[in-house]
């Protein structure tokens, strides 16, 4: 191994042996070297020879005169020179990127120098700087120093130089400039030499910097004269991903404390043609966008440092590899690879900017539901958003506003539709609230702490009001924020962004398996199509009755007091929902469109607040349907139910009420012929859920007559409907069942005789196989993961036992029906970590909210390409 490494322009040694010795940062600086961009001539000591430098300043002068030589001769200055001086840098270059010591520039900056740099800088400035070498020098000994009283001394010594000035450097040489050797003030040479002993020591008794190397690089001066700048600039638009540098410089300044930059596309012509090659070579030789420092003194350009752009938004990061694409500097497969799937939430909901929010109070924490970011006016009711929503549509007024309360059920979706995001202290990841939020494309907040009083909401000691502006905060790498006030939003637009680009991409890596989409909504099919899913995998036709105009006539349809009362509430809500699985339908054509049949239960779409109730009342009185508010809250509890996750919803109500599941039948098949009349290829899929047992699929799907009692099976109510449009040959159509339930995995064999496919509802089957509520799993989940019982959320990544479930419904369905469709329907559907799972037990499909089609789409190319290259191997 070489004593040390010379580097300058075009001169640089970049063996295997010589890369590894020189530490992190002097491996960017070789890069720059071997690209032949102007670099400031300097040296490298390897860890080696840092270790074995003798303790005496003469002997180190051995083993310095020679590099220091040849950079003198380089750079056209003198070391010690009292009329032109030549000062260096020196830096710790570790193996990794921690860096423990802070670097020491200006060295060679003594007595003897500081008048000749003062000529060019200006003594102020020349001063300000000597005092700073003076300072570092003894923050680096006081990193190593165990003397309580020379500590002391020089503590005092140090803050007597925190004037900077040189009447602050007199009057404290005169009290401690004798705590260290004269030679260091007077003797570039001498200071040198006295600097890298004292790293030398730091790096032997430090652990973590035990094999670092030390970077001795000269220093350059954008305040040397007029024809001086300082600036930085990225080789992209670190926010828009534009292919144009962006940056600032700084005239005859050191660096970008001293006054307001000017844009980078200002500086001198000649300068910015050169920082656009620059800039071009660094990323084609880095395949990113890359952060440069750089320098001009007295007219001459020199790169200070460079670095990967640890901050630039995804938007920016797919952008930037679109262009190397277009330039053939990458390859698909790599800008697939290079994107981390995670990531494509940023650029799919709207994001935060920093500065706007720097003033107000902030409040970090809690469990990110639904990532985004989100500003309105706090409400704790569904009724009193919705009421200050209506007021703002008629009068004008911003319609920004956040739902905030203990805990959301489903006559909350409405409000939580209308509203930018929703805050609740109740619940997890996968409880109520968040679920919804991702569907809608909302944010959402779990923070535990708040307390909900008469007065408003107490958040870590502030107390805010219904009606005060707050700003939610949920990044996705970061923890997510509270802000007490109105920040600033920049709103996402994946037409713009390079996001849909990305996806023609990755579409060619994708085969067989894909993703589809949760979608209830025309707008959510809409953005499904715009993500490329060929289907909708679960149409939640619960979330269709929340509607203002609906929950009234679906509550009177509940509190109907007989068959025929019933009968008629059902057949105006059947208009309702033909009219929305025909908007599904034709969004969807050619694919297929996959509807679970009512699965929640009863009791809630039923009113949970006064003011609810009161609404619902007088909708009975213009029903000419008499009751008083305590006789609604009364039939509403008689209702309730003490475990409703377990009790009577989904298919069970079928049982109980078969004629709102008959509805719901012929609204899809008079949607499915109404567009097979207009020339529209239509594919339902009718999902029934909470199925446990085989035969209560056999009854939906076939129907069953007892004495008494009649439930019509989607088999008749189809070949009604047909007839009654006139058709001869029936749509294609299939029927299946959700698996929730450990019991009905189990018997996937059975349930598959009458199910021509399955979705696995991973949610429930999560919570039914572990005994684990989602709503209040967070209340012990961090004392879990902190024993190592529960390494990762169950309700984010699937669990073994979860997963064993699947297995053995995916085996026993095939055995049966080896030409079963399988489905992934729960929130796991998004999570990249779950992804090579339902690949490897042979599912069909994920399917997720409309904004995780991206994310899980990427995951499905990465896993491919990983698999075809161990195949390779």
């Amino acid at each position: 191994m070489a004593e040390y490494y010379f580097f300058c322009n075009g001169q640089y040694d970049d063996s295997p042996e010589a890369i590894e010795a020189i530490g992190n940062r002097g491996r960017r600086i070789v890069e720059l070297a071997t690209l032949n961009i102007p670099t400031s001539p300097g040296f490298i000591l390897p860890n080696a020879t840092v270790r074995s430098l003798p303790r005496t300043t003469d002997k180190v002068w051995e083993v310095l005169k020679e590099p220091l030589a040849k950079t003198e001769k380089a750079f056209g200055k003198g070391f010690n020179n009292p009329s032109n001086p030549l000062l260096v840098k020196v830096v710790e270059s570790p193996m990794l990127n921690i860096v423990n010591t802070q670097s020491i520039h200006n060295i060679g900056l003594c007595d003897a120098t500081i008048d000749g740099f003062g000529a060019f800088v200006g003594q102020k400035f020349a001063y300000h700087e000597y005092c700073n070498v003076i300072q570092h020098i003894i923050d680096l000994e006081l990193l190593t120093q165990t003397d309580k009283e020379r500590i002391s001394k020089l503590q005092a010594y140090r803050k007597a130089l925190d004037g900077e000035t040189k009447t602050a450097l007199e009057r404290a040489f005169k009290n401690y400039r004798s705590l260290y050797p004269e030679e260091i003030y007077t003797d570039a040479y001498q200071q040198l030499m006295f600097v890298i002993n004292l790293f030398r020591k730091v790096i032997e008794e430090n652990t973590t910097s035990e094999d670092s190397a030390l970077l001795i690089q000269t220093m350059v001066f954008g305040n040397f004269n007029e024809k001086s700048c300082f600036g930085s600039f990225f080789t992209h638009n670190i926010i828009t991903g534009e292919n144009a540098l962006m940056g600032e410089f700084f005239t005859q300044a050191f660096d970008e404390r001293e006054k307001a930059g000017t844009p980078i596309e200002k500086i001198e012509s000649r300068i910015f043609t050169r920082l656009q090659e620059i800039g071009k070579q660094l990323e084609r030789r880095f395949k990113e966008i890359r952060r440069v420092r750089f320098t001009v003194e007295n007219g001459e350009l020199w790169i200070i440092d460079q670095q990967p752009a640890a901050n630039k938004s995804t938007q920016a990061e797919i952008k930037s590899l679109l262009d190397l694409l277009s330039e053939g500097i990458v390859d698909e497969e790599y800008v697939i690879k290079a994107i981390k799937p995670g990531r494509l939430s940023e650029i799919l909901h709207p994001t935060l900017d920093p500065l706007s929010v720097k003033k107000f109070p902030k409040v970090t924490g809690g469990i990110a539901g639904a990532v985004g970011a989100a500003i309105g006016k706090v409400y704790f009711s569904t009724d009193a958003l919705l009421k200050a929503y209506r007021q703002a549509v008629q009068t004008n007024q911003s319609t920004e506003f956040i739902l905030a309360m203990p805990a959301t059920f489903a006559e909350d979706v409405k409000a939580i539709e209308v509203a930018k995001g929703v805050l609740t202290s109740e619940g997890g990841y996968a409880s109520h609230a968040p679920v919804v939020a991702r569907s809608l494309g909302k944010v959402a907040l779990v923070y535990p702490e708040i307390e909900f009083t008469k007065e408003g909401m107490k958040v870590a000691g502030h107390l805010v009001k219904e009606g005060d502006v707050i700003t939610l905060n949920v990044p996705y790498y970061d923890p997510p924020a509270i802000y007490l006030g109105k920040g600033a939003l920049t709103k996402p637009t994946p037409e713009d962004s390079g996001l849909l680009e990305l996806l023609d991409i990755v579409q060619k890596y994708i085969h067989g398996f894909d993703v589809h989409a949760n979608a209830d909504q025309p707008k959510d099919a809409q953005l499904a199509r715009l993500f490329k899913a060929p289907g909708i995998g679960l149409c939640r036709t619960e979330h269709m009755f929340f509607n203002e105009d609906r929950i009234n006539r679906f509550r009177y349809m509940i509190f109907a007091e007989t068959q025929e009362e019933r009968m008629a509430v059902l057949e105006e809500l059947k208009k309702d929902q033909s009219e929305d699985f025909y908007q599904l339908f034709k969004i969807m054509e050619g694919y297929p469109v996959t509807i679970r049949l009512l699965d929640a239960p009863l009791h809630e779409f039923l009113p949970h607040t006064k003011d609810g109730m009161a609404d619902f009342v007088k909708y009975l009185q213009k029903r000419k349907r008499k009751m008083t508010p305590e006789e609604v809250k009364i039939r509403c509890d008689l209702l309730r139910e003490v475990n409703p996750m377990l009790g009577h919803r989904g298919v069970r109500i079928a049982i109980s009420y078969p004629e709102i599941y008959n509805m719901q039948v012929r609204a899809i098949f008079e949607a499915a012929y109404r567009l097979k009349k207009e020339g529209v290829n239509v594919l339902p899929e009718i999902m029934i859920p909470v199925v446990m047992t085989a035969s209560e699929v056999k009854i939906i799907r076939n129907g069953k007559k007892i004495e008494g009692k009649t439930i019509v099976g989607i088999r008749d109510i189809e070949e009604e409907v047909r007839k009654q449009f006139g058709f001869e040959e029936p749509i294609h159509y299939r029927v299946g069942s959700m698996i929730e339930l450990p019991a009905a995995a189990l018997q996937a064999g059975e349930i598959a005789r009458y199910a021509e496919f399955f979705s696995f509802g991973t949610n429930d089957l999560t919570q039914t196989t572990n005994g684990l509520s989602r709503d209040d799993f967070n209340n012990f989940f961090s004392d879990y993961n902190e024993m190592d019982l529960l390494p990762q959320n169950p309700f984010k990544v699937l669990g073994d036992q979860v997963k064993e479930m699947i297995k053995i419904a995916s085996e026993r369905a095939r055995l049966v029906r080896p030409d079963i469709v399988l489905g992934l329907c729960g929130e796991h559907g998004a999570e990249p970590e779950n992804i090579p799972f339902a690949q490897q037990v042979g599912m069909n499909y994920v399917s997720c909210s409309p904004y995780g089609i991206p994310i899980a789409k990427l995951a499905i190319a990465q896993y491919n390409l990983s698999q075809r290259e161990a195949r390779a191997n």
